[in-house]
């Protein structure tokens, strides 16, 4: 069975695994889905916002596919929300990436 089914069983038995949704989306990307992997990064934020992982992986396909913009705000959300749950090595991550976009207005 391949992954992506592997990970739709899973989501049958626990669809409110935020970890499950975000492998989801990671394994469009890994398929060269870039669209799926956007809807279903957006949708992990909708339901899960406090899942910062999906903020950076947003960010990043954002920021690839030209949308520099939206990939910050999605980006210093994504901070937000590391902070709040005490996660430095994500802060750190996801504030080198916004400096390599360009943005020196972060907090």
């Amino acid at each position: 069975m391949a992954r992506k089914e592997k990970l739709l069983k899973m989501l049958e038995m626990d669809p409110d695994d935020p970890f499950l949704h975000y492998a989801l989306a990671q394994e469009s990307l890994f398929s060269d889905d870039r669209d799926d992997a956007v809807n279903r990064l957006r949708d992990v934020l909708r339901r899960f916002p406090e899942y910062h992982a999906a903020h950076f992986q947003l960010g990043q396909i954002l920021a690839e596919d030209g949308a520099h913009k939206e990939a910050i705000e999605i980006i210093k959300s994504g901070i937000e929300v590391a902070q709040a749950a005490g996660d430095q090595h994500a802060v750190t991550e996801m504030t080198g990436f916004l400096q390599m976009l360009g943005d020196e207005n972060h907090d």
